[in-house]
Parts: structure tokens; C-alpha cells; sequence
């Protein structure tokens, strides 16, 4: 059989590839690289990136308390209070923050 049987595009056979080289066959757990004490949770940080999260959203996730719980989902924006939004638009420094209202606060933090 020749890679052309397989009908797999380049950007699969990568990703194939990819993951073949980051699983440890004996106990099947994945090889994360040790990102040191700035990251809690290396293997979601890694998920993320290869999910096209920024180094920083993903850091951010990975460090929640509970993230492991809610796999990086928080409660739902419209559900925060607008403190509870000033607060999380002030942790990733969206300036202006005091003067939104919520509906235009929460679009701010979705799109940082």
C-alpha cells in the first residue's frame, strides 16, 4: 500500500504524524512538554494551542482553578455579573472596561 491509497491530505498525514510522536505506546499517555512552573496544566495547554488558542488564552485556561473540571468552559458570559465582567476584562487588560456596558463588555473579552 502506497501513501497515495491512503486519500489523506498532507495537513492529516502531519497531524498523524504529529500525534504519533507525542503518545507513549507503553501506557498510553500523552508526552507533554513541561512547560515549567508558569503553566499548572501542561497537556491542556498544549490542547489548546493545537486547537489555534493564543499562548495566552491558553496559559490563562490552563491556570484556571477547576479548569480541568469544566474543561477550560466557564459559566456563561450573560450570566456573570458586570463586576464579574470587569473583573475578567481587567485580568486580560482590555482598557476602556469602566465606561461599557455590559453587553459591549462581555464582546470585548470574547473578542481579546
Amino acid at each position: 500500500m502506497d501513501i497515495q491509497d491512503l486519500k489523506i491530505t498532507a495537513g492529516q498525514m502531519r497531524s498523524l504524524i504529529i500525534a504519533m510522536i507525542n503518545v507513549d505506546t507503553q501506557n498510553n499517555k500523552s508526552m507533554t512538554k513541561n512547560h515549567g512552573k508558569q503553566i499548572k496544566d501542561d497537556a491542556k495547554y498544549e490542547a489548546l494551542r493545537r486547537e489555534g488558542a493564543s499562548k495566552e488564552k491558553a496559559a490563562r485556561i490552563a491556570n484556571s482553578p477547576g479548569a480541568s473540571k469544566r474543561g477550560g468552559k466557564s459559566s456563561p458570559m450573560e450570566e456573570r455579573t458586570k463586576k464579574e465582567l470587569l473583573e475578567e476584562a481587567k485580568k486580560i487588560g482590555i482598557t476602556g472596561r469602566h465606561d461599557m456596558d455590559k453587553t459591549t463588555l462581555i464582546n470585548a473579552i470574547r473578542n481579546h
